[in-house]
């Protein structure tokens, strides 16, 4: 069997240099990338942009955008034993869903703990999580339920719920950080896996350096990706260091894209 990868690469809109929206997805862009992402809230700067007009602003510049990342305030209320809580963060998910019906975005990212020390994953959260899948197969839209803190409820989750509508979004920080490089989470669901957000830490901070500058082993992880059935984005969530502030924004995308480029290289190798 011949393993190649023809996956498109993508870059997180923001990657830590201050500049207006438009001009950081130019420089995106001339970069090589053809893909890139939200993050679901106004933008604050000069000039100041609504979240509503940013999906244009995306096509515009010649970029898909791939998917949306809303904010994970609250999300802990998903599993909350009361009522009222748990209606509010699902009411408000679903205006985000509504939002993604509405500007044609494909997939929603989001976190659904955001506590350490939440208790094990309870009926509660499977229901509001539920409810949220029934909206997204009413509007065409994928759920993508990232790691973070706690696999665990990624696990539970992802083994209760089998769903077109519904998948993975596989962090690679969070992943090195939480389980200390333990690939089981990415292994067991990569059948599930719609999205990715791949950066690099030292294994004790949420870093998002560039791929090759921490400690994950980036050769073990590629062949623990589901290189036959995974035909989404490579898309990277990174931010420069200090070092790299002090050179121009085109500099560290130039680079990111090559380390993009050495990850799909990566995951062209059969699984070894």
């Amino acid at each position: 069997m011949i393993y190649s990868s023809n996956h498109q690469l993508g870059i997180f809109s923001w990657f830590g240099f201050v500049l207006p929206l438009p001009e950081r997805l130019k420089l995106i862009k001339e970069a090589g990338f053809n893909a890139t992402t939200l993050w679901w809230e106004d933008e604050i700067g000069s000039p100041n942009i609504k979240k509503d007009n940013m999906p244009n602003i995306v096509r515009d510049s010649g970029l898909v955008l791939e998917n949306i990342h809303i904010p994970y305030d609250n999300c802990d209320n998903l599993w909350s034993e009361n009522k009222s809580s748990r209606d509010a963060i699902v009411n408000k998910y679903t205006t985000w869903l509504n939002d993604c019906a509405k500007y044609n975005i494909p997939i929603m990212v989001m976190h659904i703990t955001d506590s350490l020390n939440l208790p094990s994953p309870n009926q509660y959260g499977m229901d509001s999580i539920s409810r949220l899948l029934k909206v997204a197969q009413d509007l065409d839209v994928i759920i993508a339920i990232e790691n973070t803190g706690r696999e665990d409820y990624i696990s539970f989750v992802l083994s209760e719920i089998k769903s077109n509508y519904f998948g993975f979004c596989y962090d690679s920080s969070h992943n090195r950080i939480y389980s200390n490089n333990d690939l089981t989470l990415l292994k067991t669901f990569s059948n599930c896996m719609v999205a990715t957000h791949l950066s690099d830490n030292d294994g004790n901070k949420d870093h998002h350096w560039l791929p090759g500058e921490g400690i994950i082993d980036w050769e073990k992880l590629t062949n623990a990706l589901p290189k036959l059935q995974y035909n989404g984005y490579i898309t990277l969530e990174v931010y420069p260091t200090e070092q790299q502030l002090t050179n121009t924004p085109k500099l560290f995308l130039s680079k990111a894209y090559q380390r993009a480029l050495w990850i799909r290289d990566l995951c062209s190798h059969p699984p070894k």
